[in-house]
C-alpha cells in the first residue's frame, strides 16, 4: 500500500479565496469567473482534481442552472469546478476552494505575469502575512 504523508498531513488546512468578476450567462450553463486562474492553484488543470467550491456568505437562494467556476485565463484548462446544485451568485461575491494545502502555492506560478497571491497564517486570533501578493514590477 503506498499513500503520500504530505498530502494526507497538509492537504485540507488551506483554502483559496478568490471573488467573482464576472458572470456570463447562458441559457443552460453559467460561467463564474473568477479572479483566480489555474496559475494560482494548478490542482485541477493538472491532475483534473476535484476541489469543493463554497459561498463566503451563504443564502438559502439555490440556482437551477449548472455553474462552471473558472479562471480569467482563458485557458480551457483554467476550470476548477461544473456542478449543477449551487448557491445563487452575483459579481463581487467570494468564494472558497477548499483543501489547496498541499502542492497551492508551491505549484503556483506567473504564468501570463499574473502576480501570485498572498499567503495568510491565522493561528487562533493571530493573522499573520506568510507572504505578500506579489506586484507586477516584482515580476517584470
Amino acid at each position: 500500500m503506498f499513500f503520500e504523508p504530505g498530502r494526507s498531513i497538509i492537504g485540507d488546512t488551506a483554502i483559496l479565496i478568490s471573488k467573482i468578476i464576472y458572470i456570463k450567462e447562458n441559457s443552460k450553463k453559467d460561467f463564474i469567473i473568477m479572479d483566480a486562474a489555474m496559475n494560482d492553484f494548478m490542482r485541477p488543470a493538472l491532475y483534473g482534481a476535484r476541489h469543493k467550491i463554497i459561498p463566503l456568505k451563504k443564502t438559502n437562494k439555490m440556482t437551477k442552472k449548472s455553474y462552471d467556476f473558472v479562471g480569467p485565463i482563458c485557458e480551457t484548462t483554467d476550470k476548477f469546478l461544473t456542478t449543477n446544485k449551487f448557491q445563487k451568485l452575483n459579481e463581487k461575491d467570494y468564494i472558497i476552494i477548499c483543501d489547496v494545502g498541499a502542492y497551492g502555492s508551491s505549484l503556483s506560478s506567473n504564468y501570463n505575469i499574473r502576480p501570485k497571491p498572498a499567503e495568510i497564517l491565522i493561528k487562533g486570533s493571530k493573522i499573520i502575512v506568510i507572504k505578500k501578493r506579489q506586484k507586477l514590477k516584482d515580476i517584470i
